[in-house]
């Protein structure tokens, strides 16, 4: 494999993109000298050696860590939940809202027109008091 390969797929899965980065997240690599190939061909061993170990860990966690992952993913879900309903009562109130805004202008419409009317009816009283 080029040096160059290497490299990107050592970043790559270390999910970093220099080796300040690189050798921040794994501790073992700060006395290496990254100018070098076989250092790369080492922290590529490192790197996939770690991520063996934590999906290991993940697949197989200590009790302790099972209860507490179970509680994150039943508050999870509970909060889905809830935010499903919030997003459902939002969209109705929104629904709501805008039946309310259409019925608010036909009313003033109808309001209007009344006041129309009114002032037209007291214009022709006071004319027919005058007459």
């Amino acid at each position: 494999m080029k040096h160059a390969e290497l490299k990107a797929q050592v970043y790559k899965l270390a999910e970093v993109s220099t080796i300040q980065q690189l050798k921040a997240k794994h501790e073992s690599l700060k006395a290496l000298d990254m100018r070098r190939k076989v250092s790369w061909q080492e922290a590529l061993v490192v790197v996939k050696t770690q991520q063996d170990e934590f999906r290991n860990w993940l697949a197989n966690p200590p009790d302790e860590y099972k209860e507490l992952f179970s509680e994150i993913d039943s508050t999870s879900q509970e909060y889905d939940r809830k935010l499903a309903e919030a997003n459902q009562v939002a969209a109705e109130l929104i629904t709501i809202a805008s039946d309310l805004e259409e019925l608010a202008k036909d009313h003033q419409g109808e309001a209007d027109s009344l006041k129309r009317e009114v002032g037209a009816a007291q214009r022709i009283s006071k004319r027919a008091e005058l007459n």
